[in-house]
């Protein structure tokens, strides 16, 4: 179109630049905007507009075949543009394009925040044809390279790659062939040493097909080779252990400067400099000294035959490592003729289980054990080097979840991959290490569960579980499958055999005893397997064949139904109510027996949040290992039972393609609240303005969509659940969403609280609108009256303007770190909530606290509170203040309120009660507790 700018599906270089008086024409009709979308790779959209009239950046919403996929304000500086006069050059986007459909072509179209049409010439996103397959990336010889796949030839297949965000280059094929390898040069800049994200796409395609992460090594040169020059500068950095080494100095250095270490100083220097050195080689051993505990909680056993510079590290290693655990020593030395002999005169502190004959590692670590004082023991190889809360977390899943009996460690292989992410044994008795050579970051392997084995390297076992089960089985001496077969023995006891991703162990496999199964002990590997097959074959013969497909699947085998469970972010259960309601639900589903997958919209690791949900043993998806939710339905969708969605605008992009995968699929709906109840108050109530009422009842017909295709519909009030059912007409598949509370101890009584409180987080908009109410309305009022009762207003992401709103009576105090702080500081909660829908999450804290309220009607709803019997509700402002004082100087009714809103948390908001309910629900879609 010659009245419009030339669109051409390649980046724009400065040798475009010339053409800038092409690039910038509009006809005066439309004479408002320049603008080019360039490019769509590695799920990002890229390209510019600008305003004829302004230099401001424009904000933008992007639109794929009409659906809204993301808004950008378009503000990047580029130079072409300036040099073009495009204003000053602020005016590039390059935005992530997570929720399009993947299987059809998606034509893109620009327009204003407003909603104003831009015209440009047609963009399309080719459809991603999934016949074409790229593998993990590979590091060779300056090149990175990654298998080509296809169905079809590869002729006319363009591949690109790129290096931590920056495209290396593109290879095209032009071969009737079916596999290829792509070999891209890697920039000498990224030769560091350091970890790297690699990312291979298909050329205007905006998913990627391929990742994984490689290590440019910039000295290729055997560490042994090079130990005896570790404190020369730049040279403790070489290992992968050096990243380890460098977070534990951090967290010693700072017990230390609080005067919390058990380490002294020079101790800790002395100790990070034997493992800078390292193993190979170590002729000399300076004497340091292990901390003394007059109680150890754990008993560590390092069995050793010799080789007492692995023994020595090691042992070096748990003395360095940061943990607040307290632990013994155990060297179980089995009639070593080396400096392990002399262990006791280098080590101080240490415990030395020393054999009178050779006992072989078995016996050696039976007789060990009878020396443990600890409450925990913990069996270590001596060729390993832990890292900092190793020990803290083998110890933390037996005292967090019920029924574990045995724990271990992930093990990293030397070069940084992953050796082993727990055991698996197949239907013919074989054991695999789950997890080899994957990425440690890999999030198929980073949450706690259940295992069919631990390996024997790193494992922990409380005192009286290896007593029950007579510790290592002595038909298996001198060793191999000893650890195969406790983990059956505790698991036969009716225990439980957990592996957790969060204690590391750098294994450094085969120094003990080589890798030849044909020679020496390692011979016993092959023996000892038949023994162990035959002791336990009805426990294993149904576990499958072994696969690396099958790995994937079996490695999870004690769950029921699999779950994927799909929100628009990671819960943040300390900030919003729906995030706390999220991370309940979810463990409901793993109360119920089921596997939970959970993948957040915006694919981010959410740092502390995301590995809280790891911890619980939910499965977290995130980039770069999945490039959009659409790639996930598409990978991992054929192993799931059910999709459990939160929120419809979330529901409403991915339930088409959920249903094409896989159309038998049940998917349970959990609107959260009811969007369009909301909006229609609001409209009604509140703006009283005919667009939001056209808006609201536009969200009604898409949200009502939405319900008509799912399998269940999970409300959390009754209201809702009567709008829906008068509009859908399917009471079977409408479900009341049970709230679990948390029990919150003892509450503070009426005289040791003062003022009134408020909680919500200011990204929710009906919160803003009760606060500005009660600022506006209520306090000036309740001021005149009682000058002396304050209000409290909490909340995360509060606008930096409300601090201005601050008067005697007002404290804009923001977000709350501990709800504690909110609730048993304050005698009242108020909640004026004038829109809304759904249950308020709030207001439920306040019951659980035993904090009386004063409510609205919208704020009450669905929780059970009544008027006058366990809240007062309140609508004119006039009523709100008569309301406060009244509950905030009548101690019996006080009191009174207290009670009653404990009574209903026990009945209705219990976790036992919610695990009925939430049972009976998944069963109405054919999906039964396991559990």
């Amino acid at each position: 179109m010659k009245d419009n700018i030339e669109v051409t599906n390649k980046t724009t270089t400065t040798s475009e630049v010339t053409e800038a008086s092409k690039i910038a024409k509009v006809t005066k009709a439309q004479a408002l905007f320049k603008c080019n979308v360039e490019n769509a790779t590695f799920g990002n959209l890229a390209g510019w507009v600008a305003a004829e009239a302004s230099d401001e950046p424009i904000e933008l919403s992007i639109y794929g075949n009409g659906q809204l996929l993301a808004t950008v304000t378009a503000d990047l500086y580029r130079a072409d543009l300036e040099k073009a006069g495009i204003h000053k050059g602020l005016h590039g986007f390059a935005v992530p394009l997570q929720a399009y459909n993947t299987k059809a072509d998606t034509q893109i179209e620009l327009r204003t925040a407003a909603g104003q049409r831009i015209k440009h010439s047609k963009f399309v996103i080719p459809a991603l044809d999934y016949d074409v397959t790229l593998s993990a990336p590979v590091y060779q010889d300056g090149h990175v390279s990654t298998a080509v796949l296809s169905t079809a030839s590869l002729k006319g297949v363009k591949v690109q790659a790129m290096v931590n965000g920056e495209v290396i280059g593109t290879v095209a094929f032009e071969t009737e062939a079916k596999s290829e390898k792509a070999y891209f040069l890697l920039p000498t800049k990224f030769i560091t040493g350091k970890q790297l994200e690699v990312t291979f796409a298909l050329e205007q395609m905006a998913s990627p097909l391929g990742f994984g992460y490689i290590t440019a090594t910039p000295i290729l040169t055997p560490w042994q080779y090079l130990s005896s020059s570790s404190q020369e500068p730049g040279m403790s950095l070489l290992p992968k252990q050096a990243d380890h080494r460098y977070e534990t100095l951090q967290y010693q250095l700072a017990a230390i400067a609080k005067g919390e270490s058990n380490i002294a100083p020079v101790t800790l220097m002395q100790l990070h400099k034997v493992l800078c050195e390292g193993y190979e080689g170590r002729k000399k051993f300076p004497s340091f000294e292990l901390p003394v505990f007059e109680k150890p909680k754990v008993s560590i056993i390092v069995p050793a035959y010799n080789k007492f510079e692995l023994t020595y590290t090691c042992i070096a290693s748990i003395a360095f490592a940061y943990n607040k655990t307290s632990y013994e020593v155990i060297l179980a030395d089995d009639c070593s003729d080396d400096f392990t002999s002399e262990a006791e005169f280098i080590i101080k502190n240490i415990v030395v289980s020393r054999n009178p004959e050779n006992m072989r590692f078995l016996r050696s670590c039976n007789r060990a054990a009878k020396l443990a004082q600890g409450e925990y023991i913990v069996f270590l190889n001596n060729d390993t080097e832990v890292t900092s809360f190793w020990l803290d977390t083998l110890i933390a899943e037996f005292e967090t979840k019920a029924n574990i009996g045995m724990t271990g460690s992930m093990l990293i292989n030397e070069d940084g991959s992953m050796q082993e992410a727990g055991g698996i044994v197949w239907e013919d008795g074989l054991p695999w290490n789950v997890g080899r050579g994957y990425s440690p970051y890999a999030p198929e392997f980073n949450y706690v569960r259940d295992v069919d084995y631990l390996t024997g390297a790193a494992m922990c076992l409380p005192s009286k579980v290896w007593q029950e089960v007579g510790g290592f089985s002595e038909e298996l001496a001198p060793c191999y499958f000893e650890d195969t077969d406790i983990a059956f023995k505790v698991r036969d006891k009716g225990y439980r055999t957990v592996f957790t991703p969060f204690s590391k162990v750098i294994h450094f496999e085969g120094k003990s005893h080589g890798k030849d199964v044909t020679k020496g002990l390692k011979r016993y590997q092959v023996i000892n397997q038949k023994t162990f097959a035959s002791k336990w074959y009805k426990a294993f013969r149904n576990n499958g064949k072994a696969s690396l497909e099958n790995m994937m699947i079996e490695k999870d085998r004690n769950v029921g139904a699999r779950v994927l469970v799909i929100d628009y972010a990671t819960p943040q259960p300390n900030k919003d109510a729906g995030s706390y309601a999220a991370v309940q639900e979810m463990k409901l589903l793993l109360a119920l027996g089921f596997k939970v997958t959970f993948i957040p919209e915006n694919l981010a690791f959410f740092g502390s949040y995301t590995l809280e949900l790891q911890k619980m043993g939910i499965e977290v998806l995130y980039a770069p290992f999945y490039a959009s939710v659409f790639d996930v339905i598409n990978k991992r969708l054929h192993e799931m039972d059910a999709v459990y969605i939160t929120r419809y605008n979330v529901a409403e992009k991915y339930l088409d393609a959920i249903k094409n995968v896989k159309p038998s699929i049940k998917v349970v709906f959990n609107n959260a609240d009811l969007h369009f109840l909301r909006e229609l108050r609001t409209a009604l109530k509140v703006s009283r303005s005919q667009e939001a009422l056209n808006s609201a009842l536009k969200t009604r017909e898409n949200e009502l969509a939405v319900c008509r295709k799912v399998d269940a519909i999970l409300c959390y009030n009754s209201t809702e659940h009567a709008v829906i059912t008068s509009h859908i007409l399917e009471t079977d598949k409408l479900h009341l969403t049970p709230w679990v509370l948390e029990d919150k101890g003892e509450a503070p009584a009426f005289k040791a609280r003062e003022g009134i409180a408020f909680l919500g987080g200011f990204n929710h908009y009906p919160n803003k609108e009760a606060v500005d109410y009660l600022v506006a309305e209520i306090m000036p009022l309740l001021e005149k009256v009682r000058p002396d009762i304050k209000l409290y207003v909490y909340g995360s992401a509060m606008p930096e303007e409300y601090k201005a709103l601050e008067t005697p009576n007002i404290e804009m105090v923001g977000f709350a770190e501990n709800l504690d702080d909110v609730f048993y500081a304050h005698r009242v909660f108020v909640a004026p909530l004038l829109s809304g829908a759904g249950i308020k999450g709030k207001v439920l804290e306040a019951m659980a606290y035993q904090t009386p309220t004063v409510l609205t009607e919208t704020a009450a709803e669905g929780t059970g509170l009544t008027h006058a019997i366990s809240t007062l509700i309140a609508d004119t402002p006039e009523e709100w203040v008569a309301n406060i004082i009244k509950l905030y100087d009548d101690q019996k009714l006080w009191k009174k309120f207290a009670d009653a809103s404990a009574i209903l948390v026990k009945e209705r908001y219990s976790a036992e009660y919610g695990y009925k309910v939430f049972k009976k629900i998944m069963a109405s879609v054919g999906l039964y507790a396991y559990r």
